[in-house]
């Protein structure tokens, strides 16, 4: 075992602790409204191990969809994301290729992974890294509206796997703030638009 994954390996379970601790404390915290289910998935064209959430949020479909697509401001509300960059992208807007410089709070390093996207507007978002090397970074956002336009139905489905040696714990854990964001920021843009303008 090399010095940087044992370094991984023991920033990992110290984190691991640390959530396991706190779990008890921060249940009292959480709504049943805000909680995000996980589910575990396995990919059926080779049996890759991925997650799986499904949740409303009370905020119009186009209103998440740019929350998804907004590379410029996703450093201000994505977890450990420091940069977004748009490398590339379709003219017509149904692609881009998007550099991503990622710290995670466990881990030493800034990660940087240069993902294409491929997009269905308003309807459905696919990632994948844009150079295949052995490692799997790819998923999707599935959107559909609900209650009469007023709220998005999501399902998103993702796969990490040969990054890094990342306990499941801390994936879900990851994950699961990544989704909170998106939320969030949805639902913080959803109510400028609500909001009364000033005569």
């Amino acid at each position: 075992m090399g010095r940087l994954e044992r370094i991984v390996r023991l920033a990992a379970l110290v984190l691991a602790l640390m959530v396991l601790g706190q779990a008890e404390a921060s249940a009292q915290a959480f709504m049943p409204a805000e909680l995000i289910d996980l589910t575990p998935v396995r990919d059926p064209r080779d049996g890759t191990r991925g997650l799986r959430a499904e949740l409303d949020i009370a905020a119009p479909i186009a209103v998440v969809w740019a929350v998804l697509v907004d590379c410029d401001r996703a450093a201000q509300h994505v977890p450990g994301m420091q940069s977004c960059k748009v490398l590339d992208q379709d003219s017509a807007g149904l692609w881009d290729i998007r550099e991503h410089r990622v710290k995670l709070p466990w881990f030493p390093l800034v990660l940087r992974n240069v993902v294409r996207s491929d997009y269905e507007p308003l309807a459905r978002l696919h990632y994948q890294k844009a150079c295949p090397d052995g490692q799997r970074l790819d998923g999707e956002w599935r959107l559909t509206p609900v209650n009469g336009g007023a709220a998005t139905h999501i399902v998103y489905v993702g796969y990490l796997t040969g990054v890094l040696p990342i306990p499941e714990l801390i994936l879900r854990a990851y994950v699961r703030e990544g989704i909170k964001a998106v939320r969030t920021e949805s639902l913080s843009r959803a109510r400028l638009l609500t909001r009364p303008s000033l005569p």
